[in-house]
């Protein structure tokens, strides 16, 4: 009975399919948006509070964002090839329902800090906020694989360079724009 054990913990590796969605009119450098594909990986706590419902706090870096290609059409000057990726340290608290003691129902906020970033450091937020939710499936009493999808809640991007539209003299191309972060992620975790 998975409610015997009071509290668990494990860690989780996984993988990230992230994109930034920027708001309509924006104007974003490059010619097209890419997903980023990036790695995870994380620490959490399952604290019981009944046999089918549980807390499970945990702390995960992130890699997340997404990248664009190059547009060439500024008297045949490459405006850009930006990759707007990030790297970010998130708490998320989930509260799970746990089915048959297999299939497991999370959902929960998350907070993103931003602890490195690829270009364009003063464009993103600090702090991000995000809505989580997933299903997981246990194998094994220890070894589960889940998939989860996020919703930014807050702005990733946030950026307003209109007067630095210099790009003959080697300034930074226009880039006028407020974006938030979606990730799908897939990953495998080991209960200890």
């Amino acid at each position: 009975n998975i409610y015997r054990k009071q509290s668990e913990f494990g860690f989780r590796l996984g993988l990230n399919y992230s994109d930034i969605d920027f708001e309509d009119g924006d104007i974003v450098p490059g010619g097209s948006e890419l997903p980023r594909y990036g790695f995870m990986a994380g620490f959490f706590g399952i604290f019981h509070l009944s046999e089918a419902i549980s807390i499970q706090p945990e702390i995960q870096f992130s890699a997340q964002g997404e990248k664009s290609s190059s547009a060439s059409d500024f008297n045949g000057i490459n405006l850009s090839n930006d990759e707007l990726k990030i790297n970010l340290l998130q708490i998320p608290i989930f509260v799970n329902y746990t089915i048959a003691d297999k299939f497991i129902i999370s959902a929960g906020p998350q907070v993103g800090l931003n602890v490195w970033e690829w270009e364009r450091k003063d464009d993103y937020q600090p702090i991000q906020l995000s809505a989580v939710a997933g299903v997981a499936y246990k194998f094994t009493d220890n070894v589960s694989v889940a998939l989860r999808g996020s919703f930014g809640i807050t702005d990733t991007v946030d950026a307003d360079n209109r007067g630095a539209f210099e790009v003959e003299q080697g300034g930074e191309p226009l880039f006028v724009a407020n974006g938030k972060n979606h990730y799908l992620q897939l990953s495998v975790a080991y209960q200890l």
